[in-house]
């Protein structure tokens, strides 16, 4: 392979190992909520001029890019089986030069934390050990692993409650919601890579309980969204965004009982709920929060 046909591979490969496609949606959710939620006053221009926050920005989203890098070098074997293509061209960087970068980006993520104030590099320095926790430990026990999974999911949405001092019952409601859609989504992804895990004598719900069992529970979860759903829909400032719970429950009601009665369906579904998610990071721009 020519030397830039081979840089040129590599270059795909870093982006699909941090799974580009996330870290952009994070980025947008992430610039969304703080000012949707949290500065609804400023406009975007001072959002993007506000130095602190765009290293915040910054740390949050070269954190997760490194956590998926460490996440991927455990879970090489189990990969191979459950997503070959995708971790073929994966494989493009070796396992050294994963490590390289993955040490690389963390060093990354606290010295640019650090422009912002110690305690924001301490913040970003406990979550990075948070993520090698789970990749090393966590993610081979039973449940913990995604409860574990969705909290480190919406972790760097703390720091934004840090950065602006602010935190309401709404802003908690719809945290509420979003963990529970998330651990959902990381549920269900246990069905999609049972082949793998299985193989890697991995511990996930539906290995350990059953398939049947754990859609009862995911059944279960999807009945408490209801909660805070029925909590946000209460404050006026809600806005349009009531709309888009009222479609999201109606779709996912649909797709939640295709999947529950044909198996067939749980990739439909999974995306279903993947689209729902995308959606809802764009619908808080409906909200009218004062």
């Amino acid at each position: 392979m020519r030397p830039q046909q081979s840089l040129t591979a590599q270059i795909f490969s870093f982006f699909a190992l941090v799974r580009v496609q996330n870290i952009i949606l994070l980025s947008v959710a992430f610039f969304l909520t703080s000012k949707y939620f949290f500065a609804p006053q400023d406009n975007f221009w001072q959002l993007l001029n506000d130095h602190k926050f765009i290293a915040l920005l910054l740390a949050s989203t070269i954190s997760i890019a490194s956590g998926y890098i460490i996440n991927g070098f455990y879970d090489l074997k189990k990969d191979m089986i459950n997503r070959p293509d995708k971790t073929i061209l994966e494989q493009q960087l070796s396992q050294t030069k994963r490590l390289y970068l993955y040490f690389g980006l963390n060093l990354l993520a606290v010295i640019i934390a650090s422009f912002i104030s110690w305690r924001a590099a301490l913040f970003f320095s406990v979550y990075i050990f948070l993520i090698w926790i789970y990749s090393h430990k966590i993610q081979n026990i039973v449940f913990i692993n995604n409860l574990w999974i969705t909290i480190l999911s919406i972790f760097p949405f703390f720091g934004i409650f840090l950065y602006f001092k602010k935190v309401n019952s709404f802003i908690l409601w719809h945290a509420g919601f979003l963990f529970l859609i998330l651990l959902i989504k990381n549920m269900l992804k246990d069905f999609i890579n049972i082949k793998g895990d299985i193989v890697e004598n991995k511990q996930t719900l539906p290995i350990i309980y059953g398939e049947q069992k754990t859609k009862n529970i995911i059944l279960l979860i999807s009945l408490l969204t209801f909660v805070p759903i029925i909590k946000l829909l209460q404050y006026s400032y809600i806005g349009n965004m009531r709309y888009y719970f009222y479609v999201a429950i109606f779709l996912y009601a649909i797709g939640f009982i295709w999947f529950y009665l044909k198996p067939v369906a749980l990739q439909y579904f999974y995306i279903l709920v993947k689209v729902l998610i995308a959606i809802g990071v764009f619908a808080v721009m409906l909200i009218h929060f004062k």
